[in-house]
């Protein structure tokens, strides 16, 4: 099994990175439903390269619990993620506010939304939440990723902070990959 960890932690990288190479280059920026799409693609893929705490989230037989705060963020393209498989765990979908019940193990905020993500992480209980958004100013606010489009593609920047303070660890190869991380 130590073998193959490697390979299959390369093999994921290629993925992502076959997301922000040329490929992921959008034809014009305001093509919004091909943005939204591969926007939706990274938040999966960040599944893959983030790591919670034992008896946290990813526990063995568990599903991984995608919220959504906000409407229809990313034009509804979350809402392909519901199923899937990362790791040998399903994604569940939910709309989530502060003060809703139930575990949450990735929260997406929404650009319109306010929800700062400390209310996200205190509305979590103790468990560590990946926090993700796609509007200015996120990671100044203790977000975790945000997502934004640099020179026509989809790029991110991480609050490596946030992460640590959260109990989450990101992969290296991730950070390698993040434009910009706050220490």
């Amino acid at each position: 099994m130590n073998v193959l960890r490697p390979l299959l932690a390369r093999t994921l990288l290629i993925g992502l990175l076959g997301l922000v190479l040329p490929g992921a280059k959008l034809a014009h920026a305001a093509d919004s439903a091909e943005e939204a799409r591969l926007k939706a693609a990274f938040v999966f893929n960040f599944i893959k390269f983030a790591e919670w705490p034992e008896g946290g989230a990813m526990r063995a037989g568990d599903s991984i619990e995608l919220c959504v705060v906000g409407e229809r963020p990313l034009d509804g393209q979350l809402d392909a993620l519901a199923g899937r498989s990362v790791r040998g765990q399903t994604v569940r979908l939910r709309k989530w506010a502060p003060g809703t019940a139930g575990r949450c193990d990735i929260a997406f905020v929404a650009a319109g939304e306010g929800g700062r993500p400390a209310r996200l992480q205190q509305g979590n209980g103790r468990e560590p939440v990946l926090t993700v958004a796609d509007r200015p100013g996120f990671l100044e606010e203790g977000g975790v990723i945000e997502l934004k489009l640099s020179g026509g593609r989809v790029r991110f920047d991480i609050n490596l902070a946030a992460a640590r303070d959260g109990g989450l660890r990101l992969s290296s190869q991730l950070l390698q990959l993040a434009d910009r991380i706050i220490q």
